[in-house]
């Protein structure tokens, strides 16, 4: 997998702000070869960077599109009762996803659970919104963390990257991640995320 990731984002030139950082979005990487992936002769790959807040709309949009099924993990997945959040935006999806007759599957952080564990109490409230939507979720063991942030819908489009779903990694933070287009990619990530949480 790490091999296969590996090679995804080309080198992007970014003008330099006024301190001498990036400023502007970066443009969509080159799409490597199926070789350079390790994934199969046959197969070629679409690759598309999602910098900052490029990434939810991009989401949202596979997410509607989805028509069999929908595995997620996510480190962080903060949902509010009576907000209406970026997160809550990804929620609100995956439950008319369900309704179309979506399977989906999701995968959140639990830590120890102690005082101010404030990941833990969200993805909690956050899995309990998910199951009352009919969708299955796994909390993952308290000694062992999964900072992995994927979303693998249809068995073929993922999305790989450093976005939580909060409202700041979604709205204000710099983030970047990837929407991968390889059926044979989306299978290692599944292979990956079972071993997770079984």
């Amino acid at each position: 997998l790490g091999a296969a990731l590996a090679g995804l984002i080309a080198p992007a030139t970014v003008p330099a702000g006024p301190e001498g950082c990036g400023s502007a979005r970066a443009s969509p990487a080159a799409v490597p070869s199926a070789q350079e992936l390790g994934l199969p002769a046959s197969e070629t790959a679409t690759v598309r960077l999602l910098a900052d807040g490029d990434y939810l709309p991009a989401l949202l949009e596979a997410i509607d599109a989805a028509r069999e099924a929908i595995v997620l993990s996510a480190f962080f997945f903060r949902t509010h009762p009576a907000a209406e959040t970026p997160p809550d935006r990804v929620l609100a999806a995956l439950q008319e996803a369900v309704r179309r007759g979506v399977r989906v599957r999701a995968i959140l952080e639990q830590g120890e659970g102690g005082e101010g564990d404030h990941v833990s109490r969200d993805n909690a409230f956050t899995a309990r919104r998910l199951r009352e939507a009919g969708i299955r979720v796994c909390l993952d063991d308290p000694e062992r963390t999964i900072h992995a942030k994927l979303v693998v819908i249809d068995g073929r489009v993922s999305f790989v990257g450093s976005h939580n779903l909060t409202a700041s990694a979604l709205q204000r933070n710099r983030e970047v991640s990837v929407r991968i287009d390889s059926p044979a990619l989306a299978r290692e990530l599944l292979r990956y995320l079972e071993g997770a949480c079984p």
